[in-house]
């Protein structure tokens, strides 16, 4: 057992000062921080978000353990190297036009924070104009979209079409997620990709994030 695994396994069993004292431990023992946040911290939410989903642990211990991992994230942060910090990808995310739901949409946003990702989450009911001006605006690299009902389904594709339309879809990777959607869906919209969950969603938004990136930054 390392430190990275006892770290680990304090997150996972939510106990926020053994992680935190963990985390520090070691710092002064001179590890290496980026290990310290991929190996200990990172691995541990993941763990816990895949208990999540297995319903061996529920809502309150999921948010529980992500401030235990923001507790420990900021107490490394300061130690990170400048390359390490500016690696962070962005990602608009929202339910779209038409579609009030926001709990698998909020889940998401709360793990790819936790995995490194620099979140606008806007929130429910949002205009197709209004998540393709916000990623304009904050340079998104992901653009993710939610929709629960099949009734609104139609407002992913419509997203992709603007996208299209003005000349912009190959500035940003689009994944779409929500009860009703599937692969196929994903497929026929024109998406990069579908995540059924939200772990799933933090895979994917690593995945296309690690691909050759064509965003014009000017």
């Amino acid at each position: 057992m390392t430190i990275f695994d006892d770290i680990r396994n304090a997150i996972v069993t939510l106990d926020a000062d053994k992680a935190q004292d963990l985390t520090k431990e070691a710092i002064d023992a001179k590890k290496d921080p980026g290990e310290i946040l991929n190996n200990g911290i990172i691995q541990g939410i993941r763990e816990v978000g895949e208990k999540f989903e297995k319903e061996e642990y529920f809502l309150a211990e999921l948010i529980h353990a992500a401030d235990i991992t923001k507790s420990c994230i900021d107490i490394i942060t300061p130690h990170l190297p400048v390359t390490e910090m500016g690696r962070r990808k962005k990602v608009v995310i929202a339910t779209v036009k038409g579609d009030i739901h926001t709990l698998g949409k909020d889940l998401v946003s709360l793990m790819l924070r936790i995995a490194g990702f620099d979140v606008v989450d806007l929130g429910a009911d949002v205009a197709t104009m209004d998540i393709i001006d916000e990623a304009e605006k904050v340079k998104a690299d992901v653009i993710g979209l939610s929709a629960l009902m099949m009734t609104t389904m139609p407002n992913q594709a419509e997203v992709i079409k603007y996208l299209n339309d003005m000349g912009l879809r190959e500035k940003y990777k689009v994944m779409v997620g929500g009860g009703s959607t599937t692969k196929e869906w994903a497929e026929m919209i024109g998406a990069d990709g579908w995540a059924p969950t939200a772990l799933a969603a933090v895979t994917l938004a690593e995945k296309l994030t690690s691909q050759e990136v064509t965003h014009d930054r000017r």
